[in-house]
């Protein structure tokens, strides 16, 4: 071999291990006492008029919040916060700025613990027909969120035909180590501005590559069999009369939440995945509506109590099974997992709907010293509870979005 051949051999040799999808792997962080992450937003945003009005640790429940009094050490609640202000940013309730933000919380928790489950995240939706589904960002593009109880179902539990997913993903292989290879052949004949775009390209090969890996490492391991959930039962005492209970509790989108709500339960127990976005609008056709007639109508105002008091019955089941349920550290899933239920909008008498003025946040789980209180925070952005967060898994950041600092939770 020529040495001028020899030279040029070497250089792309030593070139590409200072690209980080070809370094070294990090070394594993200790693993934090929060494991999991449940992030929910509400896109027509909660009714905040009928909020506590007290903070404090003694703060006095609003009568719709009925459901959640037996998880009030399990929680904070967090008001008056300030963050979106309008449909289009529904979609950056957990992203906070995609111009400096490319990843969105739950997409950056999932790159941090991801790899330890055979799913790496979830995103979901399950709503009516609506043109607003985003609600996870990744590299700045919104991850298409999963819109079927089926499919959702399929995605966690279900057994597969393992010849044929052996075949699939060994032609995913066979299509990825070309393209790598062709990369790497192109890397020494380019100019400096392309072999930016490359290294670009090399770490999104590596990441795929990584990620089919742990696809195959997984075909190995056998899957919890788990039924389909059944429909759920939901107990409210704000919402007890017929009417009330089958218009908020027993309607079929409730339901389907519901079962949703079930499957990430289970997929939390059998640690399937440790990661969900789930995002909801209206529980019914007139929800959106009755936001827009808040300023005109005490029917309207009292109906969104009532929406939001479902919300809550949604979020008190899934508190029951967590605090139920042990794990192996002796604690509970409760212990270990950070729920942050939401919305970037808000809808008051005042300021009307889909306004961002005074956003409530809910903590639960991980056992944080606020829990049993309602902090508000008035005009402070949201995200910096999702800074405060990402650093609850040990992620080290110095900023999220629009945040200006981390807080005590």
């Amino acid at each position: 071999m020529k040495r001028r051949e020899i030279l040029k051999t070497a250089g792309c040799t030593l070139f590409l291990p200072s690209l980080e999808s070809f370094g070294e792997n990090r070394s594993t962080p200790a693993e934090a006492d929060v494991k999991r992450l449940f992030c929910v937003s509400m896109g027509y945003g909660l009714f905040t008029d009928v909020l506590p009005k007290t903070d404090g640790a003694d703060y006095l429940f609003s009568d719709h919040m009925e459901p959640l009094k037996k998880h009030r050490d399990h929680f904070t609640l967090y008001s008056k916060m300030k963050f979106g202000g309008n449909h289009h940013n529904d979609h950056r309730c957990f992203v906070g700025n995609t111009t400096t933000n490319p990843d969105s919380l739950d997409q950056l928790v999932a790159d941090h613990v991801g790899h330890l489950t055979r799913v790496r995240n979830v995103v979901t939706f399950i709503s009516h027909a609506h043109h607003h589904i985003v609600a996870s960002w990744r590299n700045r593009l919104p991850v298409m969120p999963i819109q079927s109880t089926r499919v959702l179902f399929e995605t966690l539990f279900a057994k597969t035909d393992r010849k044929t997913e052996e075949r699939l993903l060994a032609n995913k292989k066979s299509v990825l180590d070309g393209s790598l290879e062709e990369a790497k052949s192109l890397m020494a004949r380019v100019s400096g501005r392309d072999k930016q775009r490359l290294e670009e390209y090399f770490a999104a090969l590596r990441e795929s590559e990584q990620e089919l890996n742990k696809s195959i490492e997984w075909l190995s391991r056998s899957r919890q069999d788990v039924e389909f959930p059944v429909a759920p039962s939901f107990k409210n005492e704000f919402l007890a009369n017929d009417i009330d209970k089958q218009r908020f509790l027993t309607n079929p989108r409730q339901i389907q939440r519901g079962i949703a709500f079930d499957m990430v339960y289970k997929a939390f127990k059998f640690d399937v995945t440790r990661v969900v976005n789930f995002y909801m609008t209206g529980l019914d056709n007139d929800h959106h509506l009755t936001t827009h007639n808040i300023n005109k109508s005490e029917e309207a105002r009292a109906s969104l109590t009532k929406y939001d008091s479902s919300f809550f019955s949604l979020m008190a089941n899934f508190y029951d099974k967590l605090a139920s349920t042990r794990t192996e550290s002796g604690g509970t899933l409760m212990d270990e997992t950070i729920s942050v239920s939401t919305g970037n909008n808000s809808v008051s008498q005042k300021m009307g709907p889909h306004n961002g003025n005074e956003i409530p946040v809910f903590v639960a789980g991980g056992k944080f010293k606020n829990h049993g209180g309602h902090i508000i925070r008035k005009g402070e952005t949201t995200c910096d509870i999702y800074l405060s967060i990402l650093q609850q898994f040990g992620i080290e950041r110095d900023r999220f979005g629009n945040s200006k600092k981390s807080i005590a939770l």
